[in-house]
């Protein structure tokens, strides 16, 4: 996925699922709709009324909300990449999209889990300046390795 479009395009869909069901998903989802809206104005209505119901998934699964937004993200990003392969003009207005829908850095959480086996060794790194914890499984002595 190295094509700037695409790239682009999953960036978009990653915001705007990350956005539902938060503070700043309806100014998100009216930046959709108008982008759409400005270039095939029939397809406005049914799309906000896809983008409420994707929000509503994930306001019902509470806890589990974050799995909903996994499933959502690559038909999104698929969506937003038919609209810019067509109108390869609204890339400005995704990353516009993109920028204005991300959360304040003090309101952003992240989790990640990474597990190395059998030997190997483990990397993570959420941000730029963020540091990296290495740990490597090594089997106790005299056991067999994982």
């Amino acid at each position: 996925m190295s094509d700037p479009m695409t790239v682009l395009a999953m960036t978009g869909a990653t915001t705007l699922v990350a956005a539902m069901a938060t503070n700043v998903w309806e100014s998100t989802r009216d930046r959709v709709v108008e982008l759409v809206r400005r270039r095939d104005a029939d397809r406005a209505a049914a799309l906000r009324a896809q983008l409420d119901g994707d929000a509503d998934l994930v306001l019902e699964e509470g806890e589990d909300a974050d799995l909903v937004r996994d499933d959502l993200v690559r038909p999104w990003a698929r969506r937003i990449a038919a609209l810019l392969r067509d109108h390869p003009e609204a890339a400005d207005d995704v990353r516009a999209m993109v920028e204005e829908a991300a959360l304040p850095h003090s309101a952003q959480s992240w989790s990640q889990h990474i597990t190395a086996h059998a030997g190997g060794a483990a990397f993570g790194a959420q941000e730029p300046g963020s540091s990296v914890h290495v740990h490597h499984h090594r089997p106790a002595s005299g056991d067999a390795p994982v």
